[in-house]
């Protein structure tokens, strides 16, 4: 679901756990995946683009409501 939104987005985004230096690509599954994170976890989402407020709104929005699109 992350991955998928990210990737609605033109910008660059990229994610990283909080505190960590390894910064991956937003939109690959098997990079987001490779940070191992945990549910209680932080993460640390940028974007660069024209897009990127946006991006980054919606993809914190996403994981403040557990992933439900819904809400």
């Amino acid at each position: 679901m992350f991955v998928q939104t990210a990737s609605k987005f033109e910008t660059d985004i990229s994610v990283r756990k909080a505190g960590g230096e390894t910064e991956v690509d937003a939109k690959s599954s098997i990079a987001v995946l490779s940070l191992g994170v945990g549910p209680d976890e932080e993460i640390v989402i940028t974007a660069d683009g024209s897009d990127g407020e946006q991006a980054i709104e919606r993809l914190v929005e996403l994981v403040q409501n557990d992933f439900d699109l819904d809400q």
